[in-house]
């Protein structure tokens, strides 16, 4: 699992890559809360080159959101795949899935988090 992430005019952009899954979850919770507690722009999740693994995964998502929600800031997937946008709208937290935006934007902070 690795954790490209930006800021631009849109919020701060945090791409994920790799699995999210029971193994992961862990590491990813104290990095994703690390940068929902940091600021206080629109996050963007990046979920293009993500496979949500199994419920954990999935239920990393949704805490992320309850947190952010918590602080006053606003949390959106950006890109995902059919499934987890599938799995978004079943779980109806449709409202996460944000406009697509053009995430190619030359990586600027990048962190691999290594499966326990």
């Amino acid at each position: 699992m690795t954790i490209t992430e930006y800021q631009d005019e849109h919020g701060w952009h945090v791409a994920l890559r790799g699995r999210v899954d029971v193994r992961t979850a862990a590491d990813l919770r104290l990095a994703l809360h690390r940068l929902i507690a940091a600021g206080s722009t629109p996050l963007l999740l990046d979920l293009a080159e993500v496979h949500v693994g199994d419920a954990t995964g999935f239920g990393l998502i949704v805490e992320c959101q309850r947190r952010a929600r918590r602080a006053g800031r606003q949390v959106h997937v950006v890109a995902a795949d059919a499934r987890t946008q599938r799995l978004l709208r079943r779980a109806r937290l449709g409202s996460l899935l944000g406009p697509s935006l053009d995430c190619s934007v030359p990586e600027r902070h990048t962190m691999a988090i290594a499966a326990s």
